[in-house]
């Protein structure tokens, strides 16, 4: 089953909703659904059904946090084989996106600017239905509403005019490098029968195969990643792990379009807009 997070298109104003998507002969449609928590599945809502064309996408997640899974890859692209996966602190380093960092299939997203080098990050989403906490990895799948494709953007910042490396010309630090907005496109919707064990990704960048693997290739596997991030925090509704991209990041200029395909899901469209000026609200 398919469930996107939507607006109704032609109202001027509106509440998101949920829905489930129905393939179609005449059309696809999305008819409401909620998430029933204690069940840990989706079921039908209240709602008119309405034609796939008529709603805008929005990021099928509203997390409190976005967990970032650091170097879940080996750095050839490939695990270990073997009885017993790799362990240790490396292959479950944690950085946390605020959620402001979001954007949906379709969104244009700035880039930082000239100081800042961005490059393309393709991986599996984990959008998580319940609160939970100590998750044991054979239960890992009971807390999961569903899974999306994710470009995890991270824009590195460049070295020094002198050439002498470090934090960059900026003098920020690298902790900053995931935390612009828009820097962690979702979508196009979730899988709720997805097996994550084995999914395929595949990133492209202006129609070029950038990336290409599966998460047969983390090198902690997808359950193992929420248990181990629910040993950490707590896990709300919501709330989005995002698992290990695969090698070959590379960068992003102004204008590219990126496409992030997981079989069984769909692609998540992204493109790369000119930097914003600088605002701010009273």
């Amino acid at each position: 089953m398919f469930i996107c997070r939507y607006i109704d298109s032609s109202a001027e104003s509106g509440s998101p909703g949920y829905g489930r998507l129905e393939r179609r002969r005449d059309g696809d449609t999305v008819v409401p659904v909620v998430h029933d928590r204690p069940a840990g599945r989706w079921v039908d809502g209240t709602g008119r059904t309405r034609p796939l064309g008529e709603v805008t996408l929005l990021p099928p997640a509203e997390p409190s946090k976005i967990a970032c899974v650091a170097l879940n890859r080996a750095p050839d692209g490939h695990a270990a084989v073997g009885d017993q996966p790799p362990t240790g602190a490396a292959s479950c380093a944690v950085v946390l996106k605020p959620p402001s960092s979001l954007a949906g299939s379709g969104d244009t997203v700035r880039h930082p600017g000239p100081e800042w080098e961005l490059k393309y990050e393709a991986e599996l989403a984990v959008v998580i239905g319940m609160r939970c906490t100590r998750v044991p990895p054979y239960e890992a799948a009971r807390v999961v509403a569903g899974y999306t494709c994710a470009n995890d953007l991270t824009a590195y910042a460049k070295p020094s005019a002198d050439g002498s490396g470090g934090p960059g010309r900026t003098g920020f630090p690298p902790v900053w490098a995931k935390h612009f907005d828009g820097f962690t496109p979702l979508g196009p919707w979730l899988a709720t029968d997805l097996d994550p064990a084995d999914a395929e990704i595949i990133c492209t960048v202006d129609g070029e195969t950038v990336q290409r693997a599966s998460t047969r290739d983390l090198l902690t596997p997808v359950h193992e990643v929420i248990a181990a991030v629910s040993e950490h925090m707590t896990l709300l509704p919501g709330d989005v792990i995002l698992t290990g991209t695969p090698a070959a990041s590379g960068p992003l200029p102004v204008g590219s379009r990126v496409e992030v395909a997981i079989a069984d899901i769909g692609t998540l469209t992204t493109t790369i807009g000119i930097p914003g000026e600088r605002q701010h609200e009273r």
